[in-house]
């Protein structure tokens, strides 16, 4: 399907009903503290006079919509609505509304006049809807562009953004923080275990690394993962990851530090579930003296010198390398 472009216009009491129905998902993904109150009230006024800017959303094939951009302005317009606070503009601009602004300043929702709250939800609040988004880099580049600023987001960001799942990226993200909180790179290291596990389990093959760049990769065998695996499974996976994880500690071995080990962990997830064997006991068994016997071979001290772990045929020797100490 080629990419395409719309613009709709809704009222503000049909998006609200829309993502009451999870017809629109919003995803909390946005790094850092929301807006403040007076940035809340500032959208309200806003939106009730010169408008606010189009939210940007894609459609996947089921009719549904994810919110790529908005966040922010969708929440200030909701929770003033739904009681969360009263309105408290920002003495320091220019209201040239008089009226609007007396009618405004220090209400709820529910105190407005009944003409104004009306007003309000009958307001336009466009959107420019994509369809056809059709792999990371595509993707990527409408996210990175409508949200174009000096600290941009990161891989990381992105790919939790793209990948969305209502029930499986909180988790994924939560296990993540489990690691590391900075700018969701444990969430990036338990997308790689989960990424690699899945392609462990159709084995490799070379046309599972026909791809230009890693995010290309990861965002293909993640959604992969998501497609297969119900949150009750995927959150026993992710319980089992954090044991390895921290049994590879005990040999020194942080993957916080060294994201490629996570590619060790998939196969010892793999592996271990072959042979029906909680990690403790597949570590004990075994898992620890492949890890030793991996760690110290000269192929893979040497492989540990590449410079770019990321490229295609560096990602498939280091797999080969592994595979030798985890043969599946």
């Amino acid at each position: 399907m080629a990419l395409k472009r719309r613009r709709v216009q809704w009222d503000v009491e049909t998006i609200l009903n829309k993502v009451r129905r999870g017809e629109i998902e919003v995803p909390r993904f946005q790094r850092g503290k929301v807006w403040n109150r007076k940035k809340q009230s500032e959208a309200i006024y806003s939106l009730l006079t010169i408008g606010l800017p189009d939210l940007v959303l894609v459609e996947d094939e089921s009719g549904k919509y994810l919110l790529l951009d908005g966040l922010q302005r969708l929440s200030s317009v909701a929770d003033f609505i739904g009681g969360e606070y009263k309105i408290n503009l920002d003495s320091t601009l220019t209201h040239i509304d008089e009226e609007l602004t007396e009618i405004l300043e220090g209400k709820s929702f529910e105190e407005l006049p009944d003409e104004w709250k009306g007003k309000l939800l009958s307001s336009e609040l466009g959107a420019i809807v994509y369809t056809g988004v059709e792999g990371f880099e595509i993707a990527k580049e409408i996210f990175t562009r409508i949200n174009y600023k000096p600290t941009p987001l990161n891989q990381q960001e992105l790919l939790m953004v793209l990948t969305y799942d209502r029930e499986k990226t909180p988790l994924l993200r939560e296990y993540g923080d489990k690691l590391s909180t900075r700018r969701l790179k444990g969430f990036g290291i338990l997308a790689r275990v989960l990424a690699g596990y899945t392609l462990l389990k159709r084995g490799i093959k070379d046309e599972y690394f026909n791809f230009k760049r890693y995010y290309e990769w990861l965002y293909r065998w993640l959604k992969e993962t998501f497609n297969n695996l119900s949150a009750e499974e995927l959150e026993n996976l992710l319980e089992r990851v954090l044991e390895f994880v921290e049994l590879l500690r005990e040999l020194g071995i942080d993957i916080v530090k060294a994201p490629y080990w996570s590619d060790v962990v998939a196969f010892l997830l793999v592996d271990s579930e072959r042979k029906n064997l909680s990690p403790t006991d597949y570590w004990i068994r075994e898992g620890r003296d492949r890890v030793e016997a991996l760690r110290k071979s000269s192929e893979w001290i040497q492989h540990m010198q590449v410079r770019n772990k990321q490229k295609p045929n560096t990602l498939r020797e280091r797999m080969e390398i592994i595979s030798k100490y985890f043969p599946l």
